[in-house]
């Protein structure tokens, strides 16, 4: 199983302190991957809960459930994996967003090379 947070926590804390773990802070939203052992050893298959909080608001959200299927877990990482599972739930909402497509150098204005 693999558990993804975001939480907020204050500004000035250093996030590679072990003692900051201890300071007060919000939980904001989680994922859990889960294997569903149908795979192989290249290939994976995983049953997905987002839990969705509207902006603000971390205690009024849904959870969103669907599955990534045939993932090639030896050739991509873990972001892969997260941004296929994203980009199923929530992927649509953003599509027509102002700048969500652009990348640095369609920003810039200039071309990269």
């Amino acid at each position: 199983m693999i558990i993804v947070k975001i939480e907020r926590w204050p500004d000035q804390v250093d996030p590679d302190d072990p003692q900051e773990k201890q300071r007060p802070h919000t939980d904001i939203a989680r994922a859990v991957f889960r294997n569903d052992h149908s795979g192989t050893h290249e290939v994976g298959n995983y049953h997905v809960e987002l839990y969705d909080p509207p902006a603000y608001n971390p205690w009024a959200g849904v959870t969103l459930e669907t599955e990534v299927q045939q993932f090639p877990r030896r050739e991509l990482g873990a972001w892969d994996l997260i941004y296929r599972a994203l980009d199923q739930l929530v992927g649509e909402r953003n599509a027509d967003k102002s700048g969500a497509d652009k990348t640095p150098s369609d920003e810039s204005g200039g071309d990269a090379a």
